[in-house]
């Protein structure tokens, strides 16, 4: 259908391609090796460049080495992306991330002598000074100038987990599921919404996505508390929002929705395409 729309000259050509398994295979490859000859070209002209490194988890508990890399050509045009993703099969000691970055630049063919700046998120196995990243490093190449650095996210990310938000969160957790989970309060509660013209048409479920919902979930429950509080009310269950009558934790959720959404709005602004680090220092302190 999209076809006959879009290009309908070229209709015959799309009935002649093969969608057998080997030939999708065959054109993903070819697609990949298209994108990583396009890197390397980019890469190849980079006087210096940056490199940031993580290591986390994924869903089938094997850990994942991402580098992503800035660099500057000799016209001061700066390009950032997703260099690799490197598997760790066995430990994440400072040798296994060490081992891995290497091989990593080496099949992009990066030249060690230009980088400027290495970030990482400032676990030990990354920054010690012996058996760590950071240590093996500068033993295996001597002399270097480059600086290491401490992701700002990740000391924003250790801030706020510094505030204990668990009582507060697993009561507004509870207070969404409570009208969400059960089919019937839940069309009742969008009813009522409509009913006295509320500018939201529900409440939002939490996630433990590291970014965009807690403070999305506070800000939801907070517009909407006094609407809570009424449909409840008018169903004789007054228990299920008891919190939210009570001005202590009233005050509580207030601070972290507040705090929550400006947490999530700085890491917004960073992650905007070619964010310049200096722009985003001044918010940082400021949070």
């Amino acid at each position: 259908m999209h076809r006959n729309v879009l290009c309908p000259d070229k209709k015959n050509n799309f009935q002649t391609v093969s969608l057998s398994r080997k030939t999708v295979t065959s054109r993903i490859e070819a697609m990949d090796k298209n994108l990583t000859s396009q890197l390397e070209s980019k890469i190849g002209q980079f006087k210096f460049y940056s490199i940031v490194m993580d290591e986390s988890t994924d869903i089938n508990d094997t850990a994942q080495l991402v580098l992503f890399i800035r660099g500057v050509d000799e016209n001061f045009e700066i390009s950032e992306e997703l260099a690799c993703m490197r598997s760790l099969k066995g430990t994440t000691k400072g040798c296994d991330i060490f081992r891995e970055f290497q091989e990593g630049l080496l099949t992009l063919k990066v030249p060690i002598t230009n980088i400027c700046n290495i970030t990482t998120d400032g676990a030990p196995n990354m920054t010690g000074k012996k058996s760590g990243f950071l240590g093996l490093f500068n033993q295996n190449y001597p002399g270097n100038n480059v600086v290491f650095l401490h992701c700002v996210i990740h000391q924003d990310d250790l801030c706020k987990s510094a505030l204990n938000m668990k009582p507060v969160l697993d009561a507004v957790v509870k207070l969404v599921n409570t009208i969400r989970s059960r089919g019937l309060t839940h069309k009742k509660f969008r009813d009522f919404l409509q009913s006295v013209q509320s500018e939201y048409f529900d409440v939002l479920y939490y996630t433990k996505v590291r970014w965009l919902s807690a403070g999305c979930v506070f800000e939801r429950v907070w517009q909407l508390k006094d609407d809570i509080v009424s449909f409840f009310h008018e169903k004789q269950c007054s228990a299920e929002c008891e919190m939210l009558e009570d001005t202590e934790w009233l005050f509580d959720l207030c601070i972290f929705h507040r705090f929550s959404l400006s947490y999530e709005q700085l890491e917004c602004q960073d992650a905007r395409e070619k964010s310049i680090y200096r722009r985003y220092l001044g918010p940082s302190q400021s949070f």
